[in-house]
C-alpha cells in the first residue's frame, strides 16, 4: 500500500492545522515545533514551494515575541550579517563570505549548528576565523526552548546594527521568526541553494539570489516573489584541500577507465530504475570499465546499491566508496564523471568541471530541472547533456576509449566555468544595486512531472516518510483524521514487514 499525494497533503493539513491550534492556545513553543514537521514534510515532497498560512502564523509568533522590539534603528553601511544554519564548505558560504570580504565589508557571521556536534560535514570557523573584519557567534542550542533562541538571533543582528542580512538557511530556520521583527532598514537577501524544494521565508526576505533560472521560474511562478526581487549568481565550487583516501585496488590494474559518479542518492531515484540501468549498460558493453559511486550512508541507500551490485554480478567492477570529504582528490583521480539521473547535482558537475573531467549526463525527456549547463556554462555556451539514450551511450563509449578526446572534453568544461574573480563582482555589484546583473529568463514548468518524481522516491523504498508521519499524527493525537495513513502504516509494519518477512519468522 504506497503513500498518495493525497495522504501527504491531507497530512500536511493536519499538522499545520495543530499548530495553529497551538498558538490559539498561548503555546508558541509547541506551534513553532508543528511548524518545523510541517515543512520537513512539505521540503520531502514538494507539491507546494511555499505556504502563505504558515508565513502568517510565522508573522503572529513573531509579534508575540517581540512586542516591545520597536525602536530607532539606524544601520551602518558598510555591515553585513551572514546568518548560517550549515556551517560547511559544502554549500555556498564560504563563497559569498569570500565575496563580502573582497568587498571589504565588515562582516558578523552567526550559526545555529552546534558546532560541537559529532558529524561527517567539517565546520568552516577554522577557516573563516582569521578573515579580516569579520567576528563570529553562535546561537546557543543545548537546553535552550526555541523562543529563547529566535530572540538571541533577532538581539544578536540588531545590536550589529547591519545595512544588510544574507540569509544562507534550511527550509525550516530557527532564524525566520526573527526576520519579521527586524528593522525594515536592514536589507535581506536569502541565498537560495534549495531552489528545487519547498522552504519557508518568502515572505520576511527582500531578495532572493538565484543560481540558475530554474530557480528564477519558481520563486516566480510558486513563491510568489516579483522579477525584481531576484538577483540571478551563478556560484563556483569550493575545492576541498583534504588528502587522498585510495581507491579499491582494481583502480590500479592497467587500461581500466574509472566512471566516477555520486551525490545525494534520492536524485537516482525512480520507478524505471533509469540511472542504475543506465549504469549497467556501460559496464556491460565496455569490460575495461570500473565503476565508483559515493554518498552519504544514510537510510537504506546502501541495501539498494549493494542489491544492484549482487543481481547484476558486479562486485569486481562497481564499488560503493561512502561519502568521502577528499571529494575533489576523487575527481582528480577519476577518468569520467556521470551525473545522476532524474537529477543531477550541482555541486559535483562543478567539481568535475574544475578537475577538467568530462561529464557523462543523461536527463529524461521533459525533465524541468536539467541544471548541467546551467551550472557550469557561464563563459562558454556547451551541449553537454543528452535526452537520447543512443546517442548518450554513443558519447560514453567515444570518451571510454579515446583518451585525447574526453581531456579536451574536460579542458572545454573547465573554460566554461565562472570564476572567483566574475562571481565576487557579481555579489558585489548585485547587493550595491538590488539589480540583477545577468538577464533572468524565467520559463515554464512541468509541476506534475516533479510532483509524480518526489512521490517515487518514497514509493520506490527509499525512504520511509510514512512512519515519520505516522508518530507525528500520533503525537499530536490526530490519528483519527488520517485514517488512511493509520491503515497502510499498520498494513507495511505488520503485514509486509513481519508476515512477509522471512527474517522476522526466523527470529
Amino acid at each position: 500500500m504506497k503513500l498518495t499525494l493525497t495522504d501527504i497533503k491531507k497530512s500536511y493539513s493536519v499538522i499545520k492545522k495543530s499548530a495553529f491550534e497551538e498558538f490559539k492556545n498561548g503555546n508558541l513553543e509547541k506551534s513553532l515545533e508543528l511548524i518545523d514537521h510541517a515543512a520537513v514534510l512539505a521540503q520531502q515532497f514538494n507539491w507546494i514551494y511555499s505556504d502563505e498560512e504558515l508565513e502568517r502564523l510565522l508573522q503572529c509568533i513573531s509579534k508575540n515575541l517581540f512586542k516591545d522590539s520597536a525602536r530607532e534603528f539606524s544601520p551602518i553601511e558598510n555591515r553585513v550579517v551572514f546568518f548560517d544554519d550549515f556551517c560547511t564548505s559544502f554549500v555556498l558560504a564560504i563563497q559569498y563570505l569570500n565575496a563580502l570580504v573582497a568587498a571589504d565589508k565588515e562582516i558578523l557571521y552567526i550559526t545555529s549548528r552546534d558546532i560541537d556536534a559529532e558529524t561527517k560535514f567539517a565546520h568552516i570557523i577554522d577557516t573563516i576565523k582569521d578573515y579580516p573584519k569579520l567576528s563570529i557567534k553562535t546561537v546557543p542550542s543545548k537546553g535552550q526552548s526555541r523562543q529563547s533562541r529566535i530572540k538571541y538571533i533577532h538581539q544578536t543582528i540588531v545590536d550589529f546594527k547591519p545595512s544588510k542580512l544574507l540569509l544562507h538557511i534550511k527550509a525550516n530556520s530557527i532564524c525566520i521568526p526573527a526576520l519579521y521583527a527586524l528593522p525594515q532598514k536592514i536589507t535581506r537577501y536569502l541565498i537560495n541553494l534549495a531552489d528545487q524544494t519547498f522552504w519557508l521565508g518568502s515572505r520576511g526576505i527582500d531578495y532572493s539570489l538565484e543560481f540558475r533560472q530554474f530557480g528564477v521560474s519558481v520563486s516566480l511562478q510558486r513563491r510568489g516573489l516579483s522579477q525584481k526581487q531576484l538577483l540571478l549568481i551563478p556560484f563556483y565550487p569550493i575545492v576541498d584541500n583534504n588528502p587522498f583516501q585510495g581507491f579499491p585496488e582494481q583502480c590500479h590494474l592497467p587500461g581500466k577507465v574509472i566512471i566516477f559518479s555520486g551525490g545525494d542518492f534520492y536524485k537516482t531515484i525512480d520507478k524505471e530504475k533509469t540511472y542504475w540501468k543506465l549504469v549497467k549498460g556501460i559496464l556491460d558493453n565496455h569490460p575495461e570499465v570500473l565503476f565508483l559511486f559515493a554518498t552519504k550512508k544514510k537510510l537504506n541507500a546502501s541495501d539498494i546499491i549493494q542489491r544492484f551490485i549482487i543481481e547484476n554480478n558486479l562486485m569486481n567492477r562497481f564499488f560503493y566508496i561512502g561519502f568521502r570529504p577528499d571529494i575533489n582528490e576523487v575527481f582528480k583521480h577519476c577518468d569520467i564523471f556521470m551525473g545522476t539521473c532524474p537529477a543531477s547535482g550541482s555541486l559535483m558537475s562543478q567539481l568535475s568541471a574544475v578537475n577538467t573531467k568530462p561529464i557523462l549526463q543523461y536527463y529524461m525527456p521533459d525533465t524541468p530541472d536539467n541544471e548541467t549547463e546551467a551550472v557550469i556554462c557561464h563563459n562558454r555556451q556547451l551541449s553537454i547533456s543528452f535526452q537520447d539514450r543512443s546517442k548518450f551511450f554513443k558519447e560514453a563509449t567515444k570518451l571510454i576509449k579515446n583518451k585525447k578526446y574526453r581531456l579536451s572534453k574536460g579542458y572545454e568544461l573547465k573554460e566554461a566555468m565562472i570564476t572567483t574573480e566574475q562571481f565576487e563582482t557579481l555579489v558585489k555589484h548585485s547587493l550595491n544595486t538590488n539589480k540583477s546583473q545577468i538577464q533572468v529568463k524565467p520559463y515554464k514548468i512541468n509541476y506534475r512531472l516533479l510532483d509524480k518524481r518526489w512521490l517515487e522516491i518514497e514509493n520506490e523504498s527509499y525512504i520511509d516518510t510514512l512512519s515519520y508521519i505516522y508518530s507525528l499524527l500520533k503525537e499530536a493525537k490526530r490519528l483519527n483524521n488520517a485514517i488512511s495513513i493509520s491503515i497502510k502504516y499498520q498494513f507495511r509494519r505488520f503485514i509486509i514487514n513481519k508476515i512477509f518477512n522471512y527474517n522476522w519468522w526466523v527470529k
